[in-house]
């Protein structure tokens, strides 16, 4: 795992955690040029896993790290990213943002100002903390929407394009009227920001290198809504243009409402490379159902770590349980499985197929392995 790809070897790798403490994608798109895609944590060491993985391997961070994408603001996409930002000093920072850039800012301020009477959302924190950086650093915030070309790379044998797929302008549009209200509604000292239906706001993403491509689904789900999710990017996204992706980061943990064949059908080529990060807290995803559904499309089917259905409760002093039980005698601790599936191809054979590898806790879905 810890082997430095060469400079035309294309590296996706995705970190996941078991479901609990986060996800990130770490990608080497050729010639010591690193994107990464959100951040997760060990919650034991409170360590940065993206980071840690570019340590082991000895990139030079401060100056290869070139792009950070901060897909949506929920903690299992943003844990530890402003660590990550703050290390990776060459990066240019991304995320989606509103329309109206005072009014976003006003309420990262607003509710980061909180973080002390701990009201304050740990996303909104790790999200104003990387803006301090981008001050202090006299750079700008790179937005994310809908055929937006986020980066480029054409060096030697090596032409790469980061495009975002997502959020729609309709979708950006609805963002400027809810933080309208969530900033006039802010005047208790406890209120805590809660976003309506933040998955609606993820940046899905495609990435093309030379003739390959590679589609990255965040946690953007179907909606009925023509003008927003999945069926907004397949009626709409320009940049797209016929190409299907020979590896695919599913959406949202698997989630039912998160698939459409036309995703399969339209974006994705027959037996992708698929990848996907368990959800283990309240709803586990993936259900069997889906993962039933994701084999009839490809045979390569990789997770992090299987859904875990032994969350026991944490060991704490008796006195400490006595008092947690008076209030939720349900509570229990997430395991914490960390899970790398690791996939490269040779950049300089437009023909190359991918060879996926699995570290910790990943193993690749087939049918026998969870039927019963």
């Amino acid at each position: 795992m810890i082997n430095l790809p060469q400079d035309n070897i294309l590296e996706i790798s995705l970190i996941g955690t078991g479901g609990g403490y986060g996800e990130s994608i770490v990608i080497h798109l050729g010639e010591k040029n690193w994107v990464i895609v959100d951040s997760c944590i060990n919650p034991k060491t409170k360590d940065c896993l993206p980071l840690k993985y570019l340590e082991s391997k000895g990139v030079n961070i401060e100056k290869d790290v070139k792009l950070i994408i901060c897909t949506h603001w929920h903690d299992d996409h943003i844990l530890g990213i402003s660590k990550l930002f703050e290390y990776c000093k060459s990066s240019i920072f991304c995320m989606a943002r509103t329309t109206d850039t005072k009014k976003f800012l006003q309420l990262v301020g607003l509710d980061h100002n909180k973080a002390k009477n701990e009201a304050s959302a740990s996303s909104t924190s790790e999200i104003q903390k990387c803006f301090d950086i981008l001050y202090n650093r006299k750079t700008v915030l790179k937005g994310a929407e809908q055929d937006k070309l986020l980066f480029s790379l054409e060096n030697n044998e090596i032409n790469a394009k980061v495009y975002s797929l997502s959020p729609s302008d309709f979708v950006m549009n609805e963002f400027d009227k809810e933080i309208s209200t969530l900033i006039s509604d802010y005047g208790c000292s406890n209120r805590k920001i809660i976003f309506q239906t933040p998955n609606e706001k993820s940046v899905a993403l495609l990435i093309c290198v030379n003739k390959h491509f590679i589609l990255l689904g965040s946690d953007l789900e179907v909606s009925s809504d023509i003008r927003k999710g999945w069926l907004c990017i397949l009626d709409n996204c320009q940049c797209i243009n016929l190409k299907k992706a020979s590896l695919f980061k599913l959406p949202h943990h698997g989630s039912e409402n998160s698939y459409h064949k036309r995703i399969w059908d339209e974006l994705v080529l027959p037996n992708t490379i698929a990848k996907i990060t368990p959800w283990n807290l309240g709803t586990k995803l993936p259900k069997d159902k889906m993962l039933e559904t994701f084999l009839e499309h490809t045979e390569n089917l990789f997770i992090t770590s299987l859904i875990s259905n032994n969350n026991t409760a944490k060991k704490r002093e008796r006195s400490i349980s006595k008092a947690i039980s008076k209030f939720n005698n349900t509570l229990y601790e997430v395991k914490y499985n960390f899970g790398i599936v690791r996939s490269r191809l040779n950049l300089l054979n437009d023909n190359e197929k991918w060879q996926t590898d699995l570290f910790g806790e990943a193993i690749k879905i087939t049918k026998d392995k969870f039927a019963k």
